[in-house]
Order: C-alpha cells, then sequence, then structure tokens
C-alpha cells in the first residue's frame, strides 16, 4: 500500500517539537522524511532542495518558530518565486508552533495553527495530508479516457486531463508535474508519455522544462498553460471565455484592480489569452505577485472580443 510522502522543514532549535510531529504522522500511516531537513544556523534551503531534490514528495511541511522565521533561508530565501516553485513539485503546509507573523509568502496557502491546541491540529494535519492524498491520488487511472478530446491523440487526451485534476494554486501559479509524477498516474509508458506531452506542447497546450538526468523522458517538468483550459473546457465547472469576457470588460471600463471574485490564477489565464490574441498590451513589474502583470492596456481590437 502506498501511504502519503511528507518531507518538514524546521530549525534545529525547534528539533523536539518537530520530532513528536514526525512521530505522530508515522502512527497515522504518513511516511515522513524529518531527519536531512533539520535546518542549522546559516543553512541554505535552496541548496537542501537541490541536493536533496522533494520532487517525490507529496507534501512539505515547514514549521514555523520565532526561531525559524529569523534564521536565513526565510529572511534571504524565501519569496513568492520560492514557494512557486517549491508548489510545482509539491504541496506546502505551514506549521505554527509559536505565536508568530507568518511570512508575507506563506500567507495565501492554509497552514496550521499548533501552539495553543496541538491534538485538535495534529488531527487536522492528518485528515488534510489523508484526505488531499486520496482525492489526488487514488482512482487516477479510472480517469483514463477512451476517446480523443478536441482531435487529440487518446494519450494527450488523457495526460491533459490529468494535467486538470489538480487543484487551482491559490498564488496565481499554475501547477506542475514531474515526469515521473505523470508516469506513475497514466497507464503509459515512457515513450508514450513522450510523445502525449510532445503533442500537447505542440498545439500549444503545455510548457515543459528540460535539464539533464531526465531520461527515459524527454522533459523534466511539464506545466497547463491557458490554452489547455480552453481546449478541456467541457471538463472545467466554469467556462473559461467566461472569465476571458469579464477580464476584457474590466480592462474596457478602465478598472484596472478588477475585483472579479475570480481566483488570480484563473485572471492570469486569461490575460495571456487577451495578450496572445492583440486585444490588450501587458506592463510586467515587480511585486504583483499573485498576478503575473502590471499594467493592463487595451488594443483597438478588444471591442471585437467583448
Amino acid at each position: 500500500m502506498n501511504y502519503p510522502k511528507v518531507f518538514m522543514s524546521y530549525s534545529y532549535l525547534d528539533k523536539e517539537f518537530a520530532t513528536k510531529i514526525a512521530n505522530d504522522l508515522k502512527k497515522a500511516e504518513i511516511d515522513i522524511w524529518n531527519d536531512k531537513w533539520e535546518i542549522q544556523e546559516g543553512d541554505s534551503l535552496i541548496y537542501k532542495i537541490i541536493s536533496e531534490g522533494i520532487a517525490n514528495s507529496d507534501f512539505f511541511l515547514i514549521l514555523l518558530s520565532n526561531a525559524s522565521v529569523n534564521s536565513k533561508w526565510v529572511k534571504e530565501e524565501l519569496d513568492a518565486a520560492i514557494i512557486q516553485n517549491i508548489e510545482s513539485i509539491t504541496h506546502i503546509i505551514p506549521i505554527l508552533i509559536e505565536p508568530i507573523d507568518i511570512p508575507l509568502p506563506l500567507r495565501n496557502l492554509i497552514w496550521i495553527e499548533m501552539y495553543s491546541n496541538y491534538d485538535n491540529a495534529i488531527k487536522s494535519l492528518i485528515k488534510i495530508i489523508h484526505e488531499d492524498y486520496e482525492n489526488y491520488s487514488l482512482n487516477i487511472i479510472s480517469k483514463y479516457f477512451i476517446s480523443s478530446i478536441g482531435g487529440l491523440s487518446k494519450n494527450a487526451s488523457s495526460v491533459g486531463s490529468i494535467l486538470l485534476l489538480r487543484p487551482d494554486d491559490k498564488t496565481g501559479f499554475e501547477k506542475s508535474f514531474s515526469a515521473k509524477e505523470l508516469q506513475s498516474l497514466v497507464p503509459l509508458t515512457s515513450q508514450e508519455l513522450n510523445d502525449a506531452i510532445n503533442e500537447l506542447e505542440e498545439y500549444g497546450l503545455v510548457k515543459t522544462l528540460n535539464y539533464l538526468g531526465t531520461a527515459p523522458y524527454d522533459f523534466g517538468q511539464v506545466t497547463p498553460t491557458y490554452m489547455l483550459f480552453i481546449h478541456f473546457k467541457e471538463k472545467l465547472d466554469y467556462d473559461p471565455y467566461d472569465d476571458i469576457k469579464s477580464i476584457a470588460e474590466a480592462i474596457i471600463k478602465n478598472d484596472q484592480k478588477i475585483d472579479l471574485k475570480i481566483p488570480p490564477v484563473r485572471i492570469n489565464r486569461a490575460v495571456a489569452y487577451l495578450e496572445a490574441y492583440g486585444y490588450i498590451k501587458v506592463i510586467r513589474t515587480l511585486g504583483t505577485a499573485p498576478y503575473d502583470f502590471g499594467i493592463l492596456i487595451p488594443t483597438e481590437h478588444i471591442h471585437d472580443f467583448v
């Protein structure tokens, strides 16, 4: 039987608390790796991620305390880009073990407060891990398509559908899959998976990140583009074109705040569509997270869409 795999990062000063959490998670049939992730004073979290790797983990717990938030990796390394990179391969859950201000890059994530009622908090954590793992992992293969979607091959349709299963990221970034992760979710050989990803990429439905050491796969990570959600819109519980129209109307009204109660990641997709088709020009600046744009300028073609 497969159990959810969890990495836990914590300050060396919080080892006792971390060990208590780890022991309780193990009792709940959760595969917890914590020894390698004790952060010593002056350690680099980025180095640990690169050297140890967390691509095979389902969850990444970050214990937050006065010691950890004042550490080098929180002060100097923890930012939206790092969170995006980690969230692209695993699910981050911040754990508060003391009353502190949550670091800004982690505030949009679901976090658990453990210092006031440990017993209830550990039960909540165990429930979240097991339920998220089961909802995401169990019966995935049963969703394998027996027919093509929108002219795609059966294999590409299957892989595309898997990319839709991961819940939208609240921070506005698209979720990514590793090659090994996708391989475990669809009944395809490595060559069939390579061909399916190549097909999706040719249609502009995904982007791939390639680097050395991914054999037998031709890619390391795959991320959906806005076009994937349009191509598979019949499988969604919303219409991407409704999002696009709402954003376009807001731009025409010169409402740059775009307060439409649409999740940031869907707003980013809509903006990407409007930019790609020449309806708007986008000025990108730093500090706009969870959005990947700064200012949106309509072109003369935008009225053709609305």
